[in-house]
């Protein structure tokens, strides 16, 4: 037997003892035995080789990261707690900057460990499949990978959008749900996302550890899908509540935050704030804002928010107000158009009722640049022509922005007509002039969906599909997001609780006859969450922020990849 030259690739198998070297006996009766093989190494035994040594990188990769992360996450935290308590604006600046630059230093350590990880994970996905053999029948593959045939065999493949080794995919770390906060900083109740300006973000809640305040975080999602976050702020006056927030950004980095300050009979409130005004380096997260205003009493019910050009914003909410009897109030439905200023103040330019119906859970999608969709549950309407009540429980309207006015359609379309118990609703634009509309009907035990169209000259909208069932039980949450990919590539997306809790996401495409097909559910979260809201980032791309039944708040980039 010839001993490899040196430099040469040979392995030595040995069976060593921890106490004594071998001897020159011991060398030729571990020959004789098989145990000792000297020479050229087999494939098999580089593959294991080369896997053990990429798997050991990986793990330290994940471990450093790890232990990055949560020195970050400490100093990011005490960073915001001294920037929530600072009061002097150039030091609460200088705060901020060292916020962004701590966030710069973990994301540019964690890029570097997820490219480890994402290396080693391709490296040993190839491995596998020089070893892989038989057919996809023989093979299970796990959550998220499908079987593919190979030259070499069947192997396990991650399906597109995920990372791992077949059986293990995993989506990549940008798309894991993130801590909005930290662990027990706040318990997040009725959280609201909003996405503006191209890739920022702006998430609202009711922070119930603080006696129901009002809480903001802003933030950029960067290119490789990292999101740098703003610290915490609160948007209400010390002891004043939030209930139900709903944000809304315009392209000018202006914010405008609406909300009522009791659960029931509350105080209509608006506050508006400008992104990045100091234009100081480093603190384009800061915010400066106006004082809040009071522009309706006697709430009970989430509104709805529109951002528009010049830093205008559309607030769509139930009102009261007395009728011809003094000892009656009258509900119905009522809008104003603001104005925000460049230190934040708001300028209320106009009251526009909408209907006199009384109306709730209210959501709104923009069709184009002036125009609006309003979804709602409203009392039933008097028909001069007919000699019954029409019900709606599940209407839509169109309104637009001329000027400095709102105008509404005032013949709104009505999909169930004859039903009621609608509940839950989301309303987004798939294609131009065009709109699904799904909601749960509370009746039925299911949920549905429906296609409207809106003519391109009057604004009129009827009705191109009509309710079909998207699943069956009960969601306590539906709604919708505008354009997940773009104008032109019409698809509806609609995310609701599963019948097992877990958190879904239905993606349907959209014919040339304007009827919904290949509708298709993608669970994106497994854990039931307390409260959820969504955002089109475009391209295929969604921000979820939700919170667990504990409040804890988290956030999560979607991608979605058609099939």
């Amino acid at each position: 037997m010839a001993l490899a030259p040196q430099g040469s690739n040979a392995t030595l198998k040995a069976k060593l003892s921890t106490d004594a070297h071998l001897t020159a006996g011991d060398w030729k009766e571990a020959a004789r035995a098989g145990t000792l093989q000297v020479g050229e190494a087999t494939v098999a035994e580089n593959v294991e080789f080369l896997s053990k040594t990429l798997s050991r990188f990986r793990s330290f990769a994940l471990t450093a990261q790890q232990s990055v992360e949560e020195r970050h996450a400490n100093e990011a935290q005490r960073l915001q707690e001294a920037v929530a308590q600072a009061k002097d604006p150039k030091v609460k600046t200088a705060l901020q900057q060292s916020v962004t630059s701590n966030k710069e230093a973990l994301d540019e350590t964690k890029s570097i460990y997820s490219n480890i990880v994402t290396f080693s994970d391709s490296m040993l996905s190839l491995l596998k499949k020089t070893s892989s053999s038989g057919n996809c029948d023989q093979l299970i593959c796990g959550l998220h990978a499908s079987c593919a045939e190979t030259l070499s065999g069947a192997s396990c493949v991650c399906d597109e959008g995920y990372i791992g080794q077949g059986k293990d995919c995993k989506p990549p770390a940008a798309f894991a749900p993130h801590l909005l906060l930290g662990e027990n900083a706040v318990h997040a109740s009725d959280i609201h996302v909003t996405a503006f300006d191209g890739n920022k973000i702006a998430v609202v809640f009711r922070d119930e550890n603080k006696g129901n305040a009002g809480a903001l975080v802003v933030g950029t999602v960067e290119e490789a899908g990292s999101v740098e976050l703003s610290p915490l702020e609160l948007f209400t006056a010390p002891g004043a509540a939030a209930f139900s927030p709903v944000v809304a950004g315009s392209d000018g980095q202006s914010l405008a935050i609406a909300w009522r300050d009791n659960a029931k009979s509350g105080t209509c409130r608006l506050r508006a704030a400008k992104l990045g005004a100091s234009g100081i380096r480093g603190a384009e997260m800061a915010l400066t804002w106006g004082p809040a205003m009071d522009f309706c009493n006697g709430q009970a019910h989430k509104m709805s928010i529109q951002a528009f050009d010049k830093n205008r914003f559309v607030v769509l909410y139930s009102d009261k107000a007395r009728g011809p009897d003094p000892t009656r109030t009258e509900s119905f439905g009522n809008s104003i158009l603001a104005d925000v200023g460049e230190a934040g103040n708001v300028s209320v330019l106009g009251n526009f009722r909408f209907t006199d119906s009384a109306v709730a859970r209210l959501e709104a999608a923009k069709v184009s640049k002036n125009g609006f969709v309003l979804a709602a549950r409203a009392s039933p309407a008097i028909d001069e022509m007919s000699p019954q009540p029409v019900k709606q429980e599940a209407m839509a309207m169109y309104g637009e922005l001329v000027g400095e006015d709102l105008v509404f359609d005032p013949n709104p379309v009505n999909l169930e007509p004859t039903e009621g118990q609608i509940w839950a609703r989301g309303i987004s634009l798939i294609a131009p002039n065009t709109l699904a509309y799904a909601y749960q009907d509370g009746k039925n035990q299911q949920l549905k969906i429906a296609v409207l169209n809106i003519h391109p000259q009057t604004h009129r909208m009827q009705v191109a599909q009509a309710p079909v069932s998207l699943g069956k039980g009960f969601s306590p949450y539906v709604s919708m997001l505008s354009l997940p990919y773009s104008a032109s590539d019409p698809y509806a997306m609609t995310y609701f609780q599963g019948e097992d809790g877990a958190s879904v996401l239905n993606i349907c495409g959209l014919n040339a006859e304007q009827k919904l097909q290949n509708c298709e559910d993608f669970p994106w979260l497994t854990q039931k969450v307390s409260t959820v809201s969504g955002a089109s980032l475009g391209e295929g791309r969604v921000v979820m922020a939700f919170a667990t039944p504990s409040g804890v708040p988290y956030y999560s980039l979607v991608g979605l990849s058609k099939k």
